[in-house]
Protein backbone atom coordinates (compact mmCIF):
# COMPACT_ATOMS: atom_id res chain seq x y z
CA UNK A 1 0.00 0.00 0.00
CA UNK A 2 1.51 3.51 -0.77
CA UNK A 3 1.21 6.17 1.79
CA UNK A 4 0.34 9.72 0.94
CA UNK A 5 4.58 10.19 0.67
CA UNK A 6 4.69 7.73 -2.05
CA UNK A 7 6.93 5.66 -0.18
CA UNK A 8 5.65 2.19 0.79
CA UNK A 9 4.04 1.53 4.14
CA UNK A 10 2.90 -1.70 5.79
CA UNK A 11 0.98 0.95 8.03
CA UNK A 12 -1.90 2.96 6.85
CA UNK A 13 -0.87 6.93 7.60
CA UNK A 14 -4.16 9.17 7.09
CA UNK A 15 -4.48 12.48 5.70
CA UNK A 16 -7.08 15.10 6.04
CA UNK A 17 -9.10 17.12 4.46
CA UNK A 18 -11.46 20.44 4.55
CA UNK A 19 -14.81 19.64 3.84
CA UNK A 20 -14.39 16.59 1.93
CA UNK A 21 -11.35 18.10 -0.39
CA UNK A 22 -8.11 16.51 0.49
CA UNK A 23 -4.94 18.83 1.55
CA UNK A 24 -2.24 17.67 1.08
CA UNK A 25 0.52 20.61 2.43
CA UNK A 26 4.11 20.53 0.93
CA UNK A 27 5.18 23.44 2.94
CA UNK A 28 8.32 23.17 3.74
CA UNK A 29 8.73 22.52 7.84
CA UNK A 30 9.78 24.89 10.49
CA UNK A 31 10.93 25.13 14.14
CA UNK A 32 8.91 24.02 16.99
CA UNK A 33 7.76 27.47 18.55
CA UNK A 34 8.29 28.31 22.38
CA UNK A 35 5.45 28.50 24.46
CA UNK A 36 6.76 31.72 26.47
CA UNK A 37 4.84 35.09 26.00
CA UNK A 38 4.96 38.65 26.62
CA UNK A 39 5.43 39.07 30.57
CA UNK A 40 2.12 41.92 29.61
CA UNK A 41 0.24 39.19 28.41
CA UNK A 42 1.20 36.18 30.79
CA UNK A 43 0.19 38.78 33.63
CA UNK A 44 -3.37 38.61 31.75
CA UNK A 45 -3.69 34.85 30.60
CA UNK A 46 -6.77 33.44 32.84
CA UNK A 47 -7.57 29.74 33.16
CA UNK A 48 -10.09 29.88 30.61
CA UNK A 49 -7.89 31.89 28.52
CA UNK A 50 -5.12 28.60 28.69
CA UNK A 51 -7.73 26.04 28.09
CA UNK A 52 -8.84 27.59 25.04
CA UNK A 53 -5.93 27.83 23.27
CA UNK A 54 -5.23 24.00 24.24
CA UNK A 55 -8.11 23.09 23.02
CA UNK A 56 -7.88 25.38 19.92
CA UNK A 57 -4.22 24.14 18.80
CA UNK A 58 -5.83 20.06 19.60
CA UNK A 59 -8.43 21.03 17.11
CA UNK A 60 -5.93 22.47 14.51
CA UNK A 61 -3.54 19.63 14.70
CA UNK A 62 -6.51 17.19 14.21
CA UNK A 63 -7.05 19.30 10.69
CA UNK A 64 -10.44 21.15 12.44
CA UNK A 65 -9.74 24.45 10.96
CA UNK A 66 -12.61 26.13 11.53
CA UNK A 67 -13.79 24.91 15.07
CA UNK A 68 -10.58 25.98 16.17
CA UNK A 69 -10.77 29.71 15.29
CA UNK A 70 -13.21 30.95 18.28
CA UNK A 71 -11.18 29.01 20.47
CA UNK A 72 -7.82 30.48 19.30
CA UNK A 73 -8.89 33.66 19.11
CA UNK A 74 -9.98 34.13 22.85
CA UNK A 75 -5.77 33.09 23.51
CA UNK A 76 -4.99 35.66 20.47
CA UNK A 77 -6.75 38.25 21.57
CA UNK A 78 -4.89 37.77 24.95
CA UNK A 79 -1.73 38.53 23.48
CA UNK A 80 -0.49 34.78 22.80
CA UNK A 81 1.82 34.40 20.21
CA UNK A 82 1.87 30.63 19.57
CA UNK A 83 -2.17 30.85 19.58
CA UNK A 84 -1.85 33.79 17.38
CA UNK A 85 0.73 31.85 14.83
CA UNK A 86 -2.49 29.27 14.86
CA UNK A 87 -5.01 31.08 14.68
CA UNK A 88 -3.62 32.90 10.92
CA UNK A 89 -3.02 29.17 10.00
CA UNK A 90 -6.69 28.17 10.56
CA UNK A 91 -7.77 30.93 8.37
CA UNK A 92 -5.58 30.77 5.68
CA UNK A 93 -5.93 27.22 5.55
CA UNK A 94 -9.83 27.54 5.69
CA UNK A 95 -9.66 30.13 3.34
CA UNK A 96 -7.33 28.86 0.99
CA UNK A 97 -5.15 32.01 1.14
CA UNK A 98 -3.55 34.68 3.41
CA UNK A 99 -6.31 36.79 3.69
CA UNK A 100 -6.28 40.30 5.77
CA UNK A 101 -7.62 38.40 9.17
CA UNK A 102 -4.96 36.03 9.15
CA UNK A 103 -2.13 38.47 8.06
CA UNK A 104 -2.94 40.31 10.78
CA UNK A 105 -2.67 37.52 13.30
CA UNK A 106 0.47 36.61 11.83
CA UNK A 107 1.34 40.05 12.14
CA UNK A 108 0.81 39.98 15.96
CA UNK A 109 2.90 37.13 16.33
CA UNK A 110 5.56 38.02 14.08
CA UNK A 111 6.18 41.31 16.42
CA UNK A 112 6.64 39.15 19.51
CA UNK A 113 9.46 37.29 17.55
CA UNK A 114 7.58 34.17 16.23
CA UNK A 115 9.91 33.64 13.32
CA UNK A 116 7.56 31.24 11.31
CA UNK A 117 5.09 33.77 11.44
CA UNK A 118 7.73 36.18 9.40
CA UNK A 119 8.24 33.30 6.95
CA UNK A 120 4.64 32.83 6.34
CA UNK A 121 4.44 37.01 5.81
CA UNK A 122 7.33 36.79 3.05
CA UNK A 123 5.94 33.91 1.70
CA UNK A 124 6.24 34.01 -2.44
CA UNK A 125 3.60 31.16 -3.47
CA UNK A 126 0.83 32.76 -1.33
CA UNK A 127 -2.12 33.52 -3.40
CA UNK A 128 -2.31 36.52 -1.33
CA UNK A 129 -0.56 38.68 -3.86
CA UNK A 130 -3.28 38.35 -6.40
CA UNK A 131 -6.18 38.68 -3.87
CA UNK A 132 -4.20 42.30 -2.52
CA UNK A 133 -3.77 41.20 1.15
CA UNK A 134 0.06 40.96 0.83
CA UNK A 135 2.97 43.56 0.33
CA UNK A 136 5.77 42.11 -1.30
CA UNK A 137 8.20 44.52 0.16
CA UNK A 138 7.09 44.13 3.54
CA UNK A 139 7.14 40.10 3.53
CA UNK A 140 10.80 40.69 2.29
CA UNK A 141 11.21 42.63 5.08
CA UNK A 142 10.41 40.03 7.34
CA UNK A 143 12.34 37.37 5.61
CA UNK A 144 15.66 39.76 6.70
CA UNK A 145 14.22 39.65 10.01
CA UNK A 146 13.50 36.29 10.20
CA UNK A 147 16.79 34.87 8.82
CA UNK A 148 19.01 37.98 11.18
CA UNK A 149 17.03 36.17 14.83
CA UNK A 150 17.63 32.67 13.27
CA UNK A 151 21.32 33.16 12.80
CA UNK A 152 21.98 35.01 15.94
CA UNK A 153 20.17 32.07 17.89
CA UNK A 154 21.75 29.35 16.09
CA UNK A 155 25.35 30.40 16.10
CA UNK A 156 24.39 30.24 20.12
CA UNK A 157 23.42 26.64 19.60
CA UNK A 158 19.58 27.11 19.58
CA UNK A 159 18.45 23.85 17.60
CA UNK A 160 14.82 25.27 16.85
CA UNK A 161 17.06 28.39 14.60
CA UNK A 162 18.92 25.97 13.08
CA UNK A 163 15.43 24.36 11.62
CA UNK A 164 14.52 27.86 11.15
CA UNK A 165 17.26 28.29 8.48
CA UNK A 166 16.65 24.92 7.07
CA UNK A 167 13.06 26.16 6.18
CA UNK A 168 14.42 29.04 5.09
CA UNK A 169 16.50 27.30 2.50
CA UNK A 170 19.29 28.32 4.32
CA UNK A 171 20.50 24.75 3.23
CA UNK A 172 20.46 20.89 4.74
CA UNK A 173 23.61 21.40 6.71
CA UNK A 174 21.55 23.14 9.21
CA UNK A 175 18.64 20.80 10.24
CA UNK A 176 21.72 17.96 10.25
CA UNK A 177 23.49 20.19 13.16
CA UNK A 178 19.85 20.61 14.50
CA UNK A 179 19.76 16.93 14.79
CA UNK A 180 23.07 16.88 15.98
CA UNK A 181 21.83 18.91 18.64
CA UNK A 182 19.37 16.01 19.88
CA UNK A 183 16.18 17.96 18.81
CA UNK A 184 13.76 14.76 18.08
CA UNK A 185 11.61 17.09 15.59
CA UNK A 186 14.28 17.78 13.59
CA UNK A 187 15.57 14.61 14.03
CA UNK A 188 12.41 13.55 12.37
CA UNK A 189 12.23 15.80 9.49
CA UNK A 190 16.03 14.53 8.68
CA UNK A 191 15.05 11.21 8.53
CA UNK A 192 12.10 12.16 5.94
CA UNK A 193 14.61 14.50 4.07
CA UNK A 194 17.07 11.32 3.35
CA UNK A 195 14.27 8.83 2.75
CA UNK A 196 13.02 11.53 0.27
CA UNK A 197 16.39 11.57 -1.06
CA UNK A 198 18.19 14.42 -0.22
CA UNK A 199 21.58 14.92 0.96
CA UNK A 200 24.78 13.02 -0.58
CA UNK A 201 25.75 9.41 0.61
CA UNK A 202 28.57 7.96 -1.33
CA UNK A 203 28.90 4.67 -0.01
CA UNK A 204 25.72 2.45 -0.86
CA UNK A 205 23.28 1.19 2.31
CA UNK A 206 24.82 4.65 4.09
CA UNK A 207 21.57 6.31 3.36
CA UNK A 208 19.06 3.67 4.35
CA UNK A 209 21.19 3.55 8.02
CA UNK A 210 21.21 7.18 8.03
CA UNK A 211 17.00 7.30 7.70
CA UNK A 212 17.08 4.66 10.14
CA UNK A 213 19.14 6.15 12.70
CA UNK A 214 17.48 9.27 12.49
CA UNK A 215 13.89 7.74 12.90
CA UNK A 216 15.44 5.69 15.93
CA UNK A 217 17.05 9.08 17.37
CA UNK A 218 13.88 10.87 17.14
CA UNK A 219 11.55 8.17 18.15
CA UNK A 220 13.69 7.50 21.38
CA UNK A 221 13.53 11.40 22.08
CA UNK A 222 9.20 11.06 22.37
CA UNK A 223 8.43 12.05 18.91
CA UNK A 224 5.15 10.12 17.80
CA UNK A 225 5.16 10.18 14.26
CA UNK A 226 8.64 9.18 14.01
CA UNK A 227 8.02 6.00 16.69
CA UNK A 228 5.55 5.10 14.17
CA UNK A 229 8.07 5.39 10.84
CA UNK A 230 10.65 3.99 12.82
CA UNK A 231 8.06 0.56 13.27
CA UNK A 232 7.43 0.57 9.53
CA UNK A 233 10.74 0.24 8.60
CA UNK A 234 11.58 -2.31 10.98
CA UNK A 235 9.13 -4.16 9.35
CA UNK A 236 9.79 -3.60 6.04
CA UNK A 237 13.36 -4.26 7.26
CA UNK A 238 12.11 -7.76 8.57
CA UNK A 239 13.03 -6.78 11.99
CA UNK A 240 12.22 -8.18 15.53
CA UNK A 241 7.76 -7.62 15.30
CA UNK A 242 8.26 -7.30 19.37
CA UNK A 243 9.88 -3.56 18.98
CA UNK A 244 7.75 -3.40 15.86
CA UNK A 245 4.84 -4.19 18.44
CA UNK A 246 6.21 -1.63 20.86
CA UNK A 247 6.60 1.52 19.09
CA UNK A 248 3.33 1.16 17.19
CA UNK A 249 2.17 0.94 20.52
CA UNK A 250 4.12 3.97 21.89
CA UNK A 251 3.11 6.28 18.22
CA UNK A 252 -0.81 5.11 19.63
CA UNK A 253 -0.48 6.72 23.14
CA UNK A 254 1.22 9.86 21.82
CA UNK A 255 -1.82 10.48 19.85
CA UNK A 256 -0.36 10.04 16.71
CA UNK A 257 -3.54 9.45 14.43
CA UNK A 258 -2.07 6.91 12.44
CA UNK A 259 -0.65 5.05 15.38
CA UNK A 260 -3.90 4.88 16.89
CA UNK A 261 -5.79 3.27 13.84
CA UNK A 262 -2.94 1.19 13.08
CA UNK A 263 -2.84 0.05 16.81
CA UNK A 264 -6.49 -0.69 17.08
CA UNK A 265 -6.86 -2.24 14.25
CA UNK A 266 -4.66 -4.91 14.87
CA UNK A 267 -5.87 -5.33 18.59
CA UNK A 268 -8.87 -5.87 16.97
CA UNK A 269 -7.21 -8.53 15.14
CA UNK A 270 -8.26 -7.03 11.73
CA UNK A 271 -4.58 -7.65 11.03
CA UNK A 272 -3.05 -9.75 13.66
CA UNK A 273 0.65 -9.76 12.76
CA UNK A 274 2.30 -8.18 15.21
CA UNK A 275 1.00 -10.74 18.29
CA UNK A 276 -1.11 -8.19 20.20
CA UNK A 277 -3.71 -9.85 22.65
CA UNK A 278 -7.20 -9.93 21.03
CA UNK A 279 -8.75 -6.15 22.84
CA UNK A 280 -12.26 -5.40 21.39
CA UNK A 281 -13.37 -3.12 23.87
CA UNK A 282 -9.88 -1.04 23.49
CA UNK A 283 -9.66 -1.47 20.10
CA UNK A 284 -13.39 -0.38 19.79
CA UNK A 285 -12.71 2.59 22.03
CA UNK A 286 -10.01 4.15 20.27
CA UNK A 287 -11.13 3.44 16.94
CA UNK A 288 -14.32 5.26 18.65
CA UNK A 289 -12.48 8.52 18.81
CA UNK A 290 -11.26 8.31 15.67
CA UNK A 291 -14.39 8.37 14.18
CA UNK A 292 -15.63 11.67 15.65
CA UNK A 293 -12.56 13.47 14.62
CA UNK A 294 -14.07 16.91 12.98
CA UNK A 295 -11.62 17.77 10.44
CA UNK A 296 -12.60 15.13 8.29
CA UNK A 297 -10.61 13.16 5.61
CA UNK A 298 -9.80 9.41 5.72
CA UNK A 299 -8.33 8.90 9.39
CA UNK A 300 -12.57 9.80 10.36
CA UNK A 301 -14.25 7.89 6.91
CA UNK A 302 -11.80 4.82 8.32
CA UNK A 303 -12.77 4.61 11.81
CA UNK A 304 -16.16 5.15 11.06
CA UNK A 305 -15.55 2.08 8.77
CA UNK A 306 -13.65 0.17 11.25
CA UNK A 307 -15.84 0.87 13.94
CA UNK A 308 -18.50 -1.01 12.34
CA UNK A 309 -16.40 -4.20 11.72
CA UNK A 310 -14.65 -4.47 15.39
CA UNK A 311 -19.09 -3.80 16.80
CA UNK A 312 -19.26 -7.02 14.38
CA UNK A 313 -17.55 -9.16 16.90
CA UNK A 314 -18.98 -7.55 20.60
CA UNK A 315 -21.80 -7.51 22.27
CA UNK A 316 -24.01 -4.20 23.61
CA UNK A 317 -22.34 -3.78 26.90
CA UNK A 318 -18.88 -4.44 25.48
CA UNK A 319 -19.48 -1.43 23.13
CA UNK A 320 -20.21 0.72 25.78
CA UNK A 321 -17.29 -0.01 27.81
CA UNK A 322 -15.49 0.87 25.16
CA UNK A 323 -16.83 3.84 24.61
CA UNK A 324 -16.32 4.57 28.61
CA UNK A 325 -12.34 3.73 27.10
CA UNK A 326 -12.68 6.33 24.73
CA UNK A 327 -13.25 8.90 27.15
CA UNK A 328 -10.81 7.25 30.10
CA UNK A 329 -7.85 7.45 27.49
CA UNK A 330 -8.86 11.21 26.49
CA UNK A 331 -8.51 12.37 29.69
CA UNK A 332 -5.07 10.14 30.48
CA UNK A 333 -3.07 11.10 26.84
CA UNK A 334 -2.36 14.05 24.85
CA UNK A 335 -4.94 14.61 21.82
CA UNK A 336 -5.14 12.97 18.71
CA UNK A 337 -2.82 14.69 15.94
CA UNK A 338 -1.64 14.33 12.63
CA UNK A 339 1.23 15.67 13.67
CA UNK A 340 1.71 17.73 10.66
CA UNK A 341 4.73 19.89 10.39
CA UNK A 342 4.61 23.65 12.09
Amino acid sequence: MLADTGKPYLFKKSRQSIKGQTLINYIVVSTVFTLLFSSAAAAQFTPEQQAAKDRGIALYKQSDWYDSQPLLQTAAEAGDRQAQYYLGEAIRLSKRYTTMEAKKWYEAAAEQGDLYSMLRLSNKGDLCKYMGTCNEKSGADWRQQALKIAYERAEKGDAEAMTVLYTAGRGLGWLEKAADAGDSYAQNLLANAYNDGYGWFLIPGNREKAVERWFKASAEGGDPEAMFSYANLLYENNGDMKEVAHWLKRSAEGGYIAGVSNYAIRLAHLSDELGYPLDLVKAYGLTYLLSKLEGGGTATENGQRNLLKIAEKMNEQEIQEGIAFAKEWEKTHPPLSYFDPI
